[in-house]
């Protein structure tokens, strides 16, 4: 059954890649005017390239089909660029062209973007005017194509995409300069051209911090889908009468104290908001279970407590981010907890030091959110700035209203 659907998979990926680039082909030489035996010598070249790309997809039983997540989203990215190839037939459209290209090396990787780029390439060499004319002008696209290959899948965080910015905007201006044999007159002469491709370079780089973004959120999704299983691990595990908590209780009443205190906020508030309310108040619970482990390492016993129980990932990941595990995937309700606690604990030492009262609700509340630590934190939870804000508002007008009973 499973070889069916392999051969199944690798049929429908032959079968699209044929039909998106001959009808590139096809498009692209009608605007060129070219007549019917020049519309056939094109496809036939077409085909040629075709092979070699679908022959590459094909060894080690599709492995490389197989590695294509999502497969619509690959065969949309490579049929934009194939339409854009088809348009340098009649007008220049500078780097614009990679656009599809880019969005395959931030979803699929550097291993996926190459073949697709030799095979846009070749659609390239056959369609455009200006390939005909200037070797330069291919070599160019050529190099440019290759660098968004390699430099886009490397980009790990958000925020690294305005040094790729930077970075293939320079390399494409150092590129023109060495093709023009240090020229400046000659490279100053085609500015238009530089111009529509530096414009284009940073619709690339939209395109790819796009996709970025949306293959982020994807995964952030798939992570933390919940199985049936898991969601009654949690339902037990978010109840003080639990086997964990009444070992929290006999190592430290404070600690105790503490941890329900996080947990009942952190489901008052994820109901609110509308998140996992059992995942929530099981995270507030144990974020800090790790310390009835005294004499062990912190990161160690949070893991060692997650494996004890059988926490589900979500909830392992809770605990192991208040740990000090850097990076990863951080979920609403991790974050919730995170603000829970951070609020809790300063409430709790603005008690003991008798200034609490010094300190409105409004302000403590603001401080916690406001940190730079937590900031990074929401950043990075998938949370919009108005739900942001809404949260603070929860936290000001209710952390404080309700007696916990313990």
């Amino acid at each position: 059954m499973e070889k069916i659907k392999s051969r199944r998979k690798n049929t429908v990926f032959r079968f699209w890649i044929y039909a998106e680039v001959i009808s590139g082909t096809v498009f692209g030489s009608i605007l060129c005017g070219t007549g019917y035996i020049g519309i056939l010598k094109n496809i036939a070249v077409s085909i040629t390239g075709i092979m070699v790309f679908v022959y590459y997809y094909g060894l080690k039983n599709g492995k490389m089909v197989k590695a294509v997540l999502p497969q619509k989203a690959f065969f949309i990215s490579f049929a934009v660029s194939n339409l854009l190839v088809a348009f340098t037939a009649v007008t220049d459209t500078g780097t614009v062209w990679m656009a599809g290209l880019a969005a395959i090396a931030a979803m699929d990787g550097m291993g996926h973007a190459v073949p697709c780029h030799l095979l846009l390439m070749l659609q390239y060499l056959i369609l455009s005017a200006d390939a005909a004319k200037n070797n330069r002008i291919v070599i160019f696209y050529a190099v440019l194509g290759m660098l968004l290959a390699f430099i886009v899948p490397e980009i790990k965080k958000r925020r690294m995409f305005l040094y790729a910015a930077v970075i293939f905007i320079s390399l494409t201006l150092v590129l023109a300069i060495v093709l023009s044999g240090g020229n400046i007159k000659e490279v100053w002469a085609g500015r238009a051209f530089l111009a529509r491709c530096i414009a284009g370079d940073a619709i690339l780089l939209a395109v790819s911090w796009v996709t970025y973004c949306i293959k982020r959120q994807s995964s952030r999704r798939k992570k933390y889908k919940l199985q049936e299983q898991d969601q009654k691990i949690l339902a037990a595990l978010a109840g003080t009468d639990h086997m964990l908590m009444k070992r929290i209780k006999h190592y430290s009443e404070a600690l105790y104290t503490h941890s329900v205190k996080t947990g009942n906020l952190s489901c008052r508030v994820a109901e609110y908001a509308g998140y996992n309310k059992n995942l929530a108040m099981a995270g507030g619970f144990y974020h800090e279970a790790g310390r009835i482990y005294e004499n062990e390492d912190y990161k160690e016993a949070c893991r060692k407590i997650a494996g004890e129980y059988a926490f589900p990932l979500q909830l392992t990941d809770i605990i192991e981010q208040h740990g000090g595990k850097s990076g990863g995937v951080v979920s609403p309700e991790a974050v919730i907890v995170m603000v829970s606690d951070g609020i809790i604990a300063t409430d709790e030492y603005l008690v003991r030091t008798g200034k609490r009262e010094q300190v409105p609700d409004e302000k403590l509340v603001e401080s916690v959110f406001n940190s730079k630590a937590m900031k990074e934190k929401l950043g990075s939870s998938g949370m919009g700035q108005e739900q942001i804000e809404k949260l603070m508002d929860f936290y000001i007008n209710n952390a404080f209203k309700e007696e916990v009973n313990l």
